[in-house]
């Protein structure tokens, strides 16, 4: 039978078409003026109608009445076109998925954003679009955030603490009060057991006096710890002027400064943990004896800094090697940094000098500065230090570079004086110092490249200047290095933005 025009009232057009919705969302679309929508299959097309196989039976519409077709084939060549164009570049991809979404391919959208995390595990957008958490610098997709940092596990069909699941498969359920009871009309039946942990002898209740039953307490899952918190950085309150700033002392630092007093004890505490971690890095460089307290200057504000240092509108903070201090402003530097970085960057430098003895300009340029990055790329949740993660940006443009075919040869790097260091410059330098600390999958050859960066670091200590000749030959030789650049070439292009030398 021939389906027949549809001309129907609005009410019932708009029930036909919420009905209509139902259908996969990867089928055709029509839109009507009056805003209702049919999903389906289109079977067939007119001057004046279109018929569309709905879940409920055909439908045919006048042209008249249709805003907009959307046909599923058409769209998904498109988007095909879009992630081919796209392949490799994570923001293209982002773009196709957001183009996808927009209409109306829901899954294929997620396939974009998929790729695109693929293409750079750190893109924030594509981790959003798909639902990700960010915890301690790492992204997790909602099952891995419940497994892997909350530590629950999935029990008929939602996710509980290990304990709980245990009192679900005893039979118990939850009361008014949030205690473990078993259901109404069991308490008179056999009370399944639930193992608890042995008392000792000192606190095990005696044989006369029997305590009555209690319901186990609910257990407590560890809550992630939270992350760092920048909203501080944004309130440039000075209490004084800067030539009158107190003098805050923590463990490892003196540091003066404007800010507010419980902004001037973070600080402390910041650096007390970066401090630590100094420590641990540089222990077989440490001075004998008693480490007196560094010295760290912090402004206000970044236009305090600039007028009272008078330096340049992109220069977050420096260490001063005659003065030994450290000295930055309070606040967010560049598009995503704020103080704290620049603090572990300048206050990487001015460990270094301490384990040197004075003698900061005998190491390379790119030793000091590549140690430099891969501490401000640490993540600090207000109680620790992580190191070795990967800092996208840095790693990105590397990665770039080698597409492009525009790498620094390392042989350039290694010669070229700090004046002369560019942002490339310096995401060379942590590429190289990073393939030194976390090359190769075997301890032993680790051990070997990282043996080759404390020598040279070792020969600065001791009083000569490690030139470029002095790396080389270090390395075996000219051939040698080219061999090294080779290789590092080949473990950058490789390196996945979410790598994670802890887990090895």
């Amino acid at each position: 039978m021939r389906p027949k025009l549809l001309l129907v009232p609005a009410a019932i057009t708009c029930a036909i078409a919420v009905t209509c919705a139902l259908v996969p969302a990867r089928a055709d679309v029509i839109r009507l003026e009056n805003g209702a929508t049919y999903r389906g299959k289109i079977v067939k097309e007119t001057s004046r109608s279109v018929t569309i196989k709905t879940k409920v039976g055909p439908v045919t519409v006048r042209r008249d009445q249709i805003s907009k077709i959307v046909r599923t084939a058409e769209l998904e060549r498109e988007l095909e076109r879009k992630l081919e164009a796209g392949k490799g570049d994570p923001d293209k991809l982002y773009a196709a998925g957001k183009w996808a979404k927009k209409q109306g391919l829901g899954k294929s959208a997620r396939k974009a954003f998929e790729l695109a995390i693929k293409a750079d595990a750190y893109h924030e957008k594509s981790r959003q679009a798909l639902g990700h958490r960010k915890h301690q610098g790492r992204w997790y997709s909602d099952d891995e955030y419940n497994s892997e940092v909350l530590g629950l596990v999935l029990y008929e069909g939602k996710w509980v603490s290990k304990a709980d699941r245990e009192r679900l498969k005893a039979g118990l359920v939850k009361n008014a009060d949030g205690n473990w009871v078993l259901p109404p009309g069991k308490e008179d039946e056999e009370k399944p057991v639930v193992r608890r942990p042995k008392p000792s002898a000192s606190s095990a209740p005696k044989p006369s006096q029997p305590k009555p039953a209690q319901p186990k307490p609910r257990a407590k899952v560890a809550k992630p710890r939270a992350a760092e918190d920048k909203s501080w950085y944004l309130d440039n309150t000075a209490v004084c002027g800067f030539g009158e700033a107190p003098v805050i002392e923590s463990r490892h630092y003196k540091i003066r400064t404007n800010v507010k007093s419980e902004y001037a004890k973070r600080y402390g505490v910041m650096m007390d943990r970066y401090y630590r971690r100094f420590l641990k890095v540089f222990r077989e460089f440490l001075p004998k004896g008693r480490i007196p307290k560094s010295e760290i200057w912090i402004y206000s504000s970044r236009n305090e800094f600039r007028a009272a240092e008078r330096v340049g509108p992109t220069t977050g903070g420096f260490y001063n090697t005659g003065t030994k201090r450290v000295t930055a402003f309070h606040g967010p530097f560049g598009n995503t940094g704020t103080t704290r970085e620049v603090l572990a960057h300048e206050g990487t430098h001015q460990f270094q000098d301490i384990c040197l003895g004075g003698r900061f300009s005998y190491a390379p340029t790119w030793i000091l500065e590549g140690l430099a990055v891969l501490f401000e790329s640490a993540y600090y949740d207000g109680d620790d230090v992580v190191i070795g993660l990967v800092p996208r940006d840095r790693l990105s443009s590397l990665k770039r570079g080698i597409a492009a075919g525009n790498l620094i040869p390392l042989s350039q790097l290694i010669r070229t004086p700090q004046p002369q260091f560019t942002a490339y410059h310096y995401a060379h330098a942590w590429g190289l110092i990073y393939m030194v600390l976390y090359y190769g999958d075997s301890p032993k050859i680790r051990k070997r490249c990282q043996k080759w960066f404390s020598d040279l670091f070792a020969l600065a200590k001791n009083g000569t200047r490690v030139t470029a000749d002095v790396v080389e030959e270090r390395c075996g030789g000219r051939e040698k290095f080219l061999e090294l650049e080779q290789q590092w070439k080949d473990w950058i292009r490789d390196l996945p933005y979410d790598f994670d030398p802890r887990s090895r």
